[in-house]
């Protein structure tokens, strides 16, 4: 029926006629106990009979019999768990792929699209939490936080020292934002408060309204660099912008500037950047996302003069995790109750 498996169906009998129910099985490739999924779907489900299976219960194998029957895949939110073209070529009845982050670089999109599969992201559940930890990271190297902490942690005053190495007010800054979706606004939206002027660019420039509105001001990625003593990435990850930082960009960034990236790892070539800090080009860096996670001992910033690192932490929150649980689960109710589904990244609708 359709390439349905068997499994799917229940007959039932109802006043004399043969019906046929379908039980939807849902697989989840996120590090989540089955008994974790229940509590988080069962009580909205109504009448819909559910199937659920996890990596984190079962083996790969058992995993990829259950995504050849799957309704709707639950993707990894650690990323480590790929959704590659074969499985979904094995797919006979996917409806749904939502990946319960806004990143889907381990998803193979073009595969999904294809095959006429959505694939849905929680865009907008960690827009907050992304903003804070950027704000958060650049406070802390202008005050040289890690550095007076470790000090004062040992038992040494070394209030001295301030005067020596210089710690700094954000106020009166120029603080560069790289790409003015979601996280962007509402970093400016927090900026406005510490009294900087705000650079923006996007491929997309905002209507003069919106510039108004959020107190920033458009320049090219050029200009922006070259003029901006904090510059804070906020793009997806593309083959344009890989390495969208690195060593002529690097370069020509303004000489005692700061880079904050809270976005994809790849977006810099981390190299180049610890070299630039070692030299003293940069005056320092805050970096929560890394090209290869977790990141390996013999990482080159993990040695790298002033560097705040954290590890891609920005966007989980105990807030922006119960919003990315609420917007995963909402939309795949709404696609098992026959909704057509929000988020959607690959244009299948």
């Amino acid at each position: 029926m359709n390439g349905i498996p068997t499994s799917h169906m229940i007959p039932i009998m109802s006043i004399g006629f043969q019906w046929v129910y379908f039980v939807q099985m849902i697989v989840c490739l996120s590090p989540l106990p089955k008994g974790f999924l229940e509590q988080l779907l069962l009580p909205y489900l109504g009448g819909i009979r559910v199937d659920l299976v996890s990596i984190a219960d079962v083996g790969g194998e058992q995993i990829h019999q259950a995504i050849a029957g799957a309704d709707i895949i639950l993707g990894d939110y650690t990323f480590e768990n790929r959704i590659t073209a074969e499985m979904i070529d094995q797919a006979k009845c996917l409806k749904l792929i939502q990946q319960p982050s806004v990143g889907v670089q381990h998803i193979d999109l073009e595969a999904c699209r294809a095959k006429g599969i959505p694939v849905a992201n929680a865009a907008g559940a960690n827009d907050r939490s992304v903003a804070e930890h950027a704000l958060m990271l650049a406070l802390m190297l202008l005050k040289k936080a890690l550095y007076f902490h470790s000090r004062t942690e040992k038992g040494e005053w070394a209030q001295k020292e301030a005067f020596e190495l210089g710690v700094f007010e954000l106020a009166g800054r120029r603080w560069g934002i790289v790409g003015m979706g979601r996280i962007g606004k509402e970093l400016a939206k927090r900026l406005r408060a510490f009294e900087v002027e705000i650079l923006y660019f996007d491929p997309r420039r905002l209507s003069e309204d919106e510039e108004r509105s959020l107190g920033v001001q458009y320049e090219s990625f050029e200009k922006l660099i070259r003029k901006a003593d904090i510059v804070s990435l906020h793009v997806p990850l593309t083959p344009a912008t890989r390495h969208l930082i690195g060593p002529e960009t690097l370069r020509r960034m303004k000489t005692g500037s700061y880079l904050i990236n809270v976005a994809r790892g790849e977006l810099v070539d981390e190299t180049a950047l610890a070299e630039a800090l070692n030299r003293g080009t940069l005056a320092g860096a805050g970096i929560d996302v890394f090209s290869t996670e977790p990141v390996a001992p013999d990482h080159p910033l993990l040695k790298a003069r002033n560097v705040v690192l954290t590890p891609h932490l920005a966007g989980t929150t105990n807030e922006a995790r119960a919003r990315i649980i609420e917007v995963s689960v909402k939309n795949i109710l709404g696609v098992l109750n026959g909704q057509k589904p929000f988020n959607v990244v690959n244009g299948v609708v």
